[in-house]
């Protein structure tokens, strides 16, 4: 999505008397889906943070919203004894054009589609990384 679109979608929703209610219908469909991915997989969830400790470490999924209400970010970490940078779901990605972890409320609602790629990322890519930090083969 360009700058206009992006500008003219952030006008709208400042403008609507909804876009509240929308933006935490939004925020309780992210939930739930990244719910019933991470729970079966050991995570438990602690206010915006589902995470999960081994002898290795501790792997966290934590979504961080925009201060201004817009989208929210999904943030990865692993953090081991000598401390770890965060990750987003950009790193992959072959070549994203924006972090593909950030999601606009209004997309979620209106191109579900934009969720689904997000849960499915986390399923095939970040959570067998995650397992593989957990779980090193000698």
């Amino acid at each position: 999505m360009d700058d206009d679109e992006v500008a003219f979608l952030r006008h709208k929703a400042a403008n609507d008397p909804a876009f509240p209610a929308r933006r935490e219908e939004a925020w309780g469909q992210i939930v739930a889906a990244l719910d019933g991915l991470l729970v079966p997989s050991g995570y438990t969830l602690s206010s915006t943070t589902w995470s999960r400790v081994t002898t290795q470490g501790k792997s966290a999924v934590h979504l961080q919203r925009n201060r201004y209400g817009w989208d929210v970010q999904i943030i990865l970490r692993f953090v081991t004894p000598d401390g770890e940078p965060d990750v987003t779901l950009a790193e992959f990605f072959e070549r994203a054009e924006s972090d593909p972890g950030t999601l606009a409320f209004v997309d979620v609602l209106d191109r579900p589609d934009c969720l689904n790629l997000v849960v499915d990322i986390l399923r095939e890519q970040a959570l067998p990384w995650f397992d593989a930090l957990h779980f090193p083969q000698g």
